[in-house]
């Protein structure tokens, strides 16, 4: 058996932090056979490839809208989610070739930055057919919303038949999901608890974008309110509910599935607590570059410091980023908050993003047997482990 053998100035280990000249030793086909430390001294080996730069697993994009690429640089910076879902839902129309000719570029985009999982949010089949024919993995949610009760089963039903051409013409790993606590009434939700079978292992739900949820929820007000209206949305089943987005939201998903919480931009330590009550299973997915795209803000750190095994890295679309690329996501956060090591990051980015999405037997680390991807961080500050704004990704297997 041929024996792969690579090297780099740092190979990131995952919890254990990064080895200084390690070797990576892989199969013909990609697959990890070892890792070993060199204790940083690195000895002359045939066949040996050694780069200059970090070698880590390929990334998980643990959140993105792949049918929406058709949508980069269409929607001005700083609307407010408000604003942004006055001009998401009319924009997502366009001529069947751009929306697929974008949706391609995304794929192949998002390949080349060493991307090599994403949980991707679908209302529409516009996506299967690349993503069947993709090296990535992807994990479709089949996303749900609707706050009118009498139209409930029927949004259920077309969402579940989507699940299963995805499942069924394309071999989709597919489920349905909720969109939000603000975007579906009590029987939309109660149709997706129950519809709930054993294939359906997890759910992936926009969470906290904005202050107006709270409003729209406790009551039946605000700035989203509006904008429903403003988009013609039947709001007869929005009633003030008297508690947040984040318990009202809590109280409607199951309790028993693992949890994608997406954005999290104003989750507040009560909310976590009320997690930890909740729900055992959740993860919570980070999209910097998106949210200083829509509203100039930015992700809390003490949720970072609660769960440093629960966060996971996502792009969002490219309707409110510039770029599918989970490095440019990871250099914002370092240069939000420079205290977070480059090791840190680099975890959310693989293994993290792997668990959440159930992959981490095959993704997400170097350990023997697994086949992650190899990528190599190019013009890094090595001697502070810290990425650059030139920082970029090579990808090596």
């Amino acid at each position: 058996m041929k024996i792969r053998k690579i090297s780099a100035s740092y190979i990131f280990a995952g919890k254990s932090g990064f080895l200084k000249n390690g070797i990576l030793n892989l199969c013909e086909d990609g697959r990890v056979l070892s890792l070993d430390d060199t204790k940083g001294k690195l000895a002359e080996e045939a066949n040996l490839e050694h780069y200059n730069g970090i070698l880590c697993p390929g990334f998980v994009n643990a959140h993105c809208h792949l049918e929406l690429s058709h949508m980069r640089g269409k929607i001005p910076r700083n609307t407010g989610l408000n604003g942004f879902v006055e001009k998401i839902i009319p924009g997502r129309k366009a001529q069947s070739r751009e929306i697929s000719k974008s949706i391609e570029d995304a794929d192949r985009e998002m390949q080349l930055e060493g991307i090599v999982a994403v949980a991707d949010i679908c209302n529409s089949p516009d996506t299967f057919e690349t993503k069947s024919l993709s090296p990535i993995h992807y994990q479709s949610f089949i996303e749900l919303f609707g706050t009118a009760a009498n139209a409930a089963e029927s949004i259920y039903r077309n969402g579940q038949s989507l699940v299963q051409e995805a499942r069924q013409k394309y071999s989709l790993n597919a489920g349905i999901t909720p969109h939000s606590s603000y975007s579906l009434g009590e029987e939309l939700f109660r149709l997706i608890r129950e519809g709930m079978t054993a294939k359906d292992v997890l759910i992936s739900v926009h969470n906290q974008e904005s202050t107006s949820e709270d409003e729209l929820i406790s009551g039946a007000s605000g700035d989203l309110y509006n904008s429903f209206y403003k988009l013609g949305f039947d709001l007869s089943s929005i009633k003030p509910r008297n508690m947040s987005s984040f318990e009202w939201l809590m109280n409607q998903i199951p309790k028993n599935i693992r949890t994608l919480l997406v954005h999290n931009i104003y989750t507040a330590q009560k909310d976590i607590l009320l997690s930890l009550a909740e729900n055992k299973d959740i993860y919570w997915v980070l999209c910097p570059k998106s949210n200083v795209y829509i509203g100039g803000v930015y992700p809390r750190k003490y949720l970072m410091d609660t769960f440093p095994d629960r966060i996971c890295i996502g792009t969002d679309s490219l309707a409110s980023n510039d770029k599918l690329s989970i490095l440019e996501e990871l250099f914002l956060l370092q240069s939000i908050y420079p205290e977070i090591s480059l090791s840190e990051l680099l975890l959310w980015a693989s293994e993290n993003g792997s668990k959440a999405l159930g992959i981490n037997d095959w993704y997400g680390s170097f350990e023997s047997g697994k086949k992650p991807g190899v990528l190599l961080l190019e013009n890094v500050d090595l001697q502070n482990l810290q990425l650059k704004k030139e920082s970029r990704v090579r990808v090596l297997e």
